[in-house]
């Protein structure tokens, strides 16, 4: 029994002197680490600013898009249909009407989702730093 209470002694004192280690090499390492993180932080809000112009973006054209998309199914539906209501080509000119505007929508989906696409890429600069950071940091420790 009396062997068993020893052995945790030596390894609490190893790491408290692992700890203290590192926190020595913190501590002469505090304004590099302050400088980092200001940097980081910079970083950051360069990103963000971008995002939100990116975001800006992507709800100005969605909405100019729909906005469109109302207007052409509106006016341009409704002078077909007038102009061929009293002739053979009343059915075909609606089908004609249903493809032009699912092919409006199908463009404009195609431009919502490629902005989309681009928000999994927002911050990834900053990730990268961070992670960096993190691997130099451990390699010192």
């Amino acid at each position: 029994m009396a062997a068993d209470s020893a052995s945790p002694e030596p390894s609490r004192a190893a790491a408290g002197i692992g700890l203290l280690e590192a926190v020595r090499n913190l501590h002469s390492a505090g304004g590099a680490l302050l400088v980092q993180a200001l940097l980081h932080g910079q970083l950051a809000r360069v990103e963000w600013e971008e995002e939100k112009h990116r975001l800006l973006q992507l709800l100005l054209a969605s909405l100019f898009g729909f906005a469109c998309l109302l207007c052409l199914l509106l006016f341009a539906g409704g002078v077909v249909l007038v102009v061929c209501w009293e002739t053979a080509y009343r059915i075909p000119a609606a089908l004609c009407l249903i493809l032009l505007y699912g092919f409006g929508v199908a463009a404009a989906w195609r431009r919502i989702q490629a902005c989309s696409v681009l928000g999994e890429r927002a911050f990834a600069a900053s990730l990268e730093e961070f992670s960096a950071d993190a691997a130099l940091l451990k390699s010192h420790l």
